[in-house]
């Protein structure tokens, strides 16, 4: 899927709901006349507390979902350093022909593309490069490639190209591998507690109710569009988070998986495949 250039999709849809808040402040309006000027004024005091009590929700609620996306994103530049060691090491200490190179660069590179799709809940073995061919149906793709690369290995010290010393030293590569899966799987099954998510939409709710009958009496008409704009940068921190706090998905918030897997892809092909000397 290509990245759209623009207004993202939390920003669009959140314009949308400001649109009906803005409207909503128009009975604000009415407070300015009679028979309706009886309707007491709100407190100064209660309108700047809900204000911080405001910013502070919004805070923490936007720096925990940033610091998911943060993890995922370090998560994945640690994959991308661990897959060049790996290919660097098989090439310099394994004796390798054409073919067990062709095939440790299939593993390696098929491995964050599985990883990718696991994460979005769409894996095939069948689509991965070097497993077109393959019958297996594994329930956990990431274990099953890691698990290829082993026997791979082993195959390679029955065979005499491999030591003891250097499955050892390739080992500490390639555990890395489901230590990442491990990390990402537990980033995408453990959000925020509903409890809280939807406290904070209530808090937002309560916060646009009062905000316009604020307002009305030092802003008089302008009430409506300052709260149409109030309303929008409020309901947009919480949509931001709402896509950050997942990291893996499809949209222009979430991690571009698909460039990090060419990078991957470009440096353990060039490692392995073209620099053979």
């Amino acid at each position: 899927m290509s990245r759209r250039v623009g207004i993202t999709k939390p920003l669009r849809q959140v314009w949308l709901l400001a649109l009906p808040v803005g409207v909503y402040s128009c009975l604000a309006l009415l407070k300015l006349s009679p028979p309706f000027s009886y309707v007491p004024d709100i407190p100064v005091a209660i309108d700047a507390a809900l204000s911080v009590a405001m910013a502070l929700i919004l805070a923490f609620r936007v720096n925990r979902a940033y610091e998911r996306w943060w993890e995922a994103r370090t998560l994945w530049g640690k994959l991308v350093n661990v897959s060049r060691n790996l290919a660097v090491k098989i090439r310099e200490l394994v004796g390798l022909g054409q073919d067990d190179r062709q095939q440790a660069s299939d593993i390696i590179i098929s491995f964050s593309d599985g990883l990718k799709d696991h994460l979005r809940s769409g894996a095939d073995l069948q689509k991965l490069k070097g497993f077109e061919a393959d019958q297996a149906v594994p329930n956990h793709l990431p274990s099953y490639l890691v698990g290829c690369l082993y026997r791979l290995m082993k195959n390679w010290q029955t065979d005499g190209k491999l030591s003891d010393q250097q499955l050892w030293i390739l080992d500490r590569e390639a555990r890395e591998l489901l230590e990442v899966c491990g990390a990402c799987e537990r980033i995408k099954t453990t959000l925020m507690s509903v409890s809280w998510r939807f406290f904070t939409w209530q808090c937002i709710a309560v916060y646009l109710l009062v905000l316009p009958w604020g307002l009305v009496d030092d802003f008089g008409a302008w009430t409506v569009p300052l709260t149409t704009v109030i309303a929008y940068f409020v309901m947009a921190g919480e949509g931001i988070a709402h896509y950050v706090e997942e990291p893996f998905g499809l949209y222009e918030d979430h991690l571009d998986l698909e460039a990090i897997c060419v990078a991957i892809e470009s440096s353990v092909g060039e490692v392995l495949l073209e620099n053979e000397g």
